[in-house]
């Protein structure tokens, strides 16, 4: 058994191993397909390669020790000059290397030995087999990677490898190590109030003494018996110690607590610093994909690596793979032209696809770009057109970046035929909806003729969210930073009203405002503060901002998921504890706006440049199916002080009067789904709504009609035929009186 253990341990180190040293022998590789006789390169590739020999060998792996046998004797006579590696022979070591990586893994490799005897064949300049293109042997797909580990690789091919011990740890017990240690921090955070209460103490240990002193010498001249001035003297003396001994531990106290917050907020950092790995680990296998791939459509292309040591969270680095895969197969598919038609252009033949990394204002940041065709926006027209997404003479006025916007639309590719890398329309769809679940945004920018980049803004860690701490109606809740626009302070001068709702002028653009509060069912924000808090958020190109009662301040919670047996909570993505212990909800952003972009198609009219008085005015709804009459109502009554909110028929209007409070509804007859006077009989069978006033305006002006409609329950009937401004707004005054009344 300890046998069997000991052999698992050394695979493992093999397969360290071997991932580390493949990773070094591909990239040489490919450097040596443009540079066969580079000194430098082939000396790395060998020593890569007889590193992997000796650890095989080690192992007991032969079949990797014999492969990495032949790489190795091929490599030493081309380091010699007595071969010239063609295409096909490096074509045949990178086979090799992606073999021994399976041998690894323990996986099976077909047509192994047809590899190790094509590369026996190459090792004699006169067989007649040296120059036969390769056989694949990798039964794997281009785009499966082997499973990532952690590794520390060597800085130069001259270096020997250095590799600290590693300890396998289960992401759970890393995860439960951060959740404690987090708490440790908050506990710390919180013992400074005992502090307080300690320098509290002393201060009215300080007041005694003196009361004591001051009632001592009134005394005095009383000639009291000796025991009686002991026993004050005594006391005096008791507080006097005390008074000490108080000023003595909070000195220490100040002091341990002072370390204990330092070693606390150390382990904090230490245990966060266990989830990261180095970004490299993500790029592992990656130039060999590229270049595979590359090769297999005719084109040359490398792949240039920058910012390899950012550390990123571990499930952040896993979430990237497929997106990171996909950009990388729609960079050499779609952007990266054959080498005679880059030669053409005045291009190099050989591609440049770079890829770098790197951390600014606590975001992460990755960029993928290619020096290929760039983005054919014409192209983009007329696949728009022929699937019918839009009118010719809207695709004629639409700028390049709304043209752009196009590709990331589920189902939608430039691909004339689908094959086995593109052309099914999924590919930067996925890649957007990956990078939006991880709280991350994507751009796309383009250089027609010269290339494109992908630039991906992310949250350093998925376990640690950097957010804005809001108060809403006394509770505090949290917002993810990276969402965020920009956050501001409004006066009621600053808004305006647009199409009956209250907007902000921001930077050239008309922002909607809406109260968070109201979106997560809390009802309107009411206060009296003649400034507003809010925070501007971006979704599908259009600004949105979001009014709350407080702005708090930034800090990072840890992410504590919310028990699955409380289910989906609308608007809440997550649970944490705030840096003073309390706890607090995470808002899930995304719900948030769903609710908004319904809110808007409902219809806002709640104007924050309202004052205190005017925000309590009464509220009406009004139900109709004709946008004509339903925005002409809104806005008579707007005008007049009313909050109006509007509903296109009875079912929706019905719907609001459940969710919210309302003084009065205007509603017309005739509509889809349910009509007035339904709405009007629901309204008085419920024990709740049944004494709410209701006006009915419609078409239908016979006697017979009005009746039918004030028997339901109505208390005004309005006919539209011999409808005014004045009747409506009588009527309103004589069931519920003016708006602020």
């Amino acid at each position: 058994m300890n046998d069997q253990f000991q052999n698992a341990s050394l695979l493992e180190l093999f397969l360290l191993e071997a991932q580390a040293q493949t990773q070094l022998l591909d990239q040489g590789l490919i450097r040596l397909s443009t540079h066969p006789a580079s000194p430098a390169e082939l000396e790395s590739c060998m020593r890569a390669a007889h590193s992997i020999k000796g650890a095989a060998r080690l192992v007991g792996v032969n079949p990797a020790a014999d492969l990495a046998h032949e790489m190795e004797e091929l490599l030493v006579l081309a380091m010699r000059g007595q071969v010239l590696l063609s295409p096909q022979q490096t074509q045949l070591l990178m086979q090799g290397s992606a073999a021994i990586l399976q041998l690894a893994q323990g996986q099976t490799v077909s047509q192994l030995a047809s590899l190790i005897q094509q590369l026996k064949n190459c090792l004699n300049p006169s067989s007649s087999e040296t120059a036969a293109p390769a056989t694949p042997v990798v039964t794997e797909p281009v785009d499966a990677e082997p499973d990532i580990m952690v590794t520390e690789q060597k800085s130069g091919p001259h270096e020997e490898q250095k590799r600290s011990g590693t300890v396998r740890v289960s992401s759970e017990r890393l995860d439960l190590l951060l959740d404690l240690a987090s708490r440790a921090l908050v506990l710390s955070k919180n013992s400074q109030q005992f502090t307080q209460q300690l320098i509290r103490l002393k201060k009215k240990q300080q007041q005694a003494k003196k009361m004591l002193e001051a009632v001592r010498d009134k005394l005095v001249e009383q000639q009291l018996p000796d025991y009686f001035n002991t026993a004050l003297a005594d006391l005096g003396q008791l507080l006097t110690d005390t008074s000490d001994q108080v000023h003595n531990s909070l000195q220490h106290y100040d002091e341990t607590s002072w370390q204990t917050l330092l070693l606390n907020q150390n382990l904090y950092d230490a245990a966060l610093a266990c989830r990261m790995r180095p970004f490299s680990d993500l790029f592992q296998g990656k130039a060999r994909m590229v270049y595979e791939l590359s090769s297999s459509m005719g084109k040359q292309v490398q792949l240039q690596v920058s910012g390899e040591t950012t550390s990123v969270d571990r499930d952040m680095l896993d979430k990237l793979e497929a997106p990171l895969l996909h950009l990388l197969r729609n960079a050499v598919d779609h952007g990266i032209e054959q080498p005679q038609q880059r030669k053409d252009k005045g291009k190099p033949e050989l591609a440049t696809i770079s890829l770098n990394a790197w951390h600014s204002a606590g975001f992460l940041y990755m960029e993928i770009s290619d020096d290929g065709k760039g983005v054919d926006t014409e192209q983009i027209k007329q696949r728009v057109l022929s699937r019918g997404l839009s009118t010719a003479e809207a695709v004629a006025q639409m700028n390049e970046e709304e043209l752009l916007a196009f590709l990331f639309l589920p189902d939608f590719s430039l691909a004339k035929q689908v094959s086995a890398v593109s052309g099914r329309g999924v590919g930067l769809d996925a890649v957007q909806h990956d990078v939006k679940t991880l709280g991350g945004d994507i751009e796309l920018h383009n250089n027609p003729g010269l290339g494109c980049k992908f630039l991906l803004r992310l949250p350093v860690t998925v376990s640690v969210i950097r957010s804005v701490i809001v108060q809403l109606q006394q509770e505090l809740y949290a917002v993810p930073l990276p969402r965020i626009e920009t956050m501001l302070h409004l006066t009621p001068d600053d808004i305006s009203t647009l199409e009956g709702r209250p907007h902000l002028w921001w930077q050239g653009d008309a922002v909607a405002l809406l109260p968070l509060s109201q979106l997560l069912g809390f009802g309107s924000v009411t206060t009296a503060s003649e400034a507003l808090a809010v925070l501007i958020l971006q979704d599908k190109g259009r600004k949105i901002g979001l009014v709350v009662d407080k702005l708090l301040g930034e800090q990072n919670l840890v992410v504590l998921h919310m028990d699955p047996r409380l289910g989906r909570i609308s608007g809440v993505m997550a649970g944490a504890v705030l840096s003073d212990g309390s706890p607090t909800l995470i808002l899930d952003v995304d719900d948030v706006l769903v609710s908004a972009h319904t809110e808007l198609k409902q219809g806002q009219s709640l104007s924050f440049s309202q004052k205190a008085a005017e925000q309590s005015s009464k509220k009406i709804l009004v139900v109709d199916d004709s946008l004509t009459v339903r925005e002409l109502e809104r806005k008579l009554l707007s005008n007049q002080g009313y909050q109006v909110k509007v509903a296109v028929d009875g079912l929706e209007g019905w719907t609001m009067l459940r969710a919210e409070a309302f003084d009065l509804v205007v509603t017309d007859i005739d509509m889809p789904k349910m009509d007035g006077i339904e709405l009007v009989r629901l309204v008085r069978s419920d024990a709740r709504l049944n004494r709410l006033p209701v006006i009915v305006v419609s078409y239908k002006d016979r006697d017979e009609d009005k009746n039918r409609g004030l028997e339901a329950g109505a208390d005004y009937y309005l006919a539209k035929s011999s409808f005014h401004d004045e009747s409506l707004l009588e009527a309103v005054r004589l069931l519920i009186g003016d708006a602020a009344g």
